[in-house]
């Protein structure tokens, strides 16, 4: 019978430290201050359970090319995702100013190899962007103990994570809708709830209908790939039903513009029919006839902050707040209506 693989998590526990100690000593990492009574229990237990260290993460944590990967786990519109530029913008202001490059990588959902893919990028930390349901990759990051800081959020609070309240931000927009009058509302996801920030979006949707006591419709809830053609085919689907909301709230503005286009080429007015708030507030969305009401996320600043931690975490230094949230603010522009006008 094969012999189980034995994880780095199994030497933690035996050795009764943490994973991150167990790649300090396995990896010999300079800088680090672990008593020799600690050390040597890790060598121990390492010996005992015959451990392998994975000789990727080996590699990586020993040669340093000053450079930071951003990965990021869709393929869609990545080189217009205003969002996505605004966060490249704010990281890059960082890492230039500790001399790192940047290296983008575009993932499909199946690209989940984040340590192979470091080592052929030579990049010393990975910033990771739209995480999803089943991401095995990440695991492995966190057992390897290589640099890692996620954009976004998750339920194991050990990983460094930089986000906004999606969740709350998404109410807020709905509960704006609510407030005009609007109790026909319907909402296009910007992907597939598998990841993490499309799930909490449609939450806070759902959220804010339920404080208000409306019925959430099914045919009134489309999902996009976050690109303007799926808004626009989903807003198709939305004014083709028998009944069609007043109101629409798209998961994030790439996901509104299609839907704008699609309410014009149909012969109907915004906001005088249709009312359409967005997310994240891209450079065109002040600029859209009329302008796009939308939750204004702080891109610049999330990327700033994701820098931060990784310049930090490459270099060996502690990371005391782990999870850094900063707040959107909904900015109210003309793409919405009160139906009491």
């Amino acid at each position: 019978m094969k012999r189980p693989k034995v994880s780095a998590q199994d030497v933690a526990e035996k050795a009764g430290v943490s994973r991150t100690t167990v790649s300090f000593v396995l990896n010999n990492t300079p800088g680090k201050i672990i008593s020799e009574a600690t050390r040597q229990r890790v060598l121990h237990a390492a010996e005992e359970l015959q451990y392998t260290p994975n000789e990727t993460a080996r590699h990586l944590a020993m040669t340093k090319h000053h450079s930071v990967g951003l990965f990021i786990c869709h393929t869609h519109s990545v080189f217009s995702d205003a969002y996505i530029i605004g966060l490249i913008e704010g990281m890059s202001k960082i890492l230039n100013k500790h001399r790192f490059r940047l290296i983008l990588q575009p993932l499909k959902l199946s690209q989940s190899d984040y340590l192979l893919l470091a080592g052929e990028d030579d990049v010393d930390g990975i910033i990771l962007l739209n995480t999803h349901d089943g991401d095995e990759g990440l695991a492995r990051v966190v057992i390897a103990g290589f640099p890692l800081v996620v954009i976004g959020t998750l339920t194991d609070k050990s990983i460094p994570q930089v986000d906004i309240k999606n969740r709350e931000a998404a109410a807020e927009v709905t509960r704006h809708l609510i407030d005009l009058g609007h109790q026909r509302i319907g909402m296009i996801v910007h992907t597939s709830t598998v990841y993490y920030a499309a799930r909490d979006r449609y939450r806070g949707f759902q959220d804010a209908l339920d404080e208000a006591g409306i019925e959430k419709r099914e045919a009134w809830v489309k999902f996009g790939d976050f690109t303007e053609e799926s808004g626009y085919e989903a807003m198709q689907e939305l004014l083709s039903a028998s009944q069609r909301p007043t109101a629409v709230f798209a998961g994030n503005d790439m996901i509104a513009y299609g839907a704008v286009k699609a309410i014009k080429d149909a012969g109907l007015n915004i906001p005088g029919d249709i009312s359409v708030a967005g997310f994240d507030d891209d450079f065109l969305s002040r600029y859209l006839n009329p302008p796009l009401t939308t939750m204004s996320l702080p891109a610049a600043s999330l990327g700033a902050e994701a820098a931060r931690l990784i310049v930090h975490a490459i270099r060996g230094n502690g990371i005391r707040e782990k999870q850094v949230t900063l707040s959107p603010h909904l900015s109210i522009r003309e793409s919405c209506r009160s139906l009491s006008d």
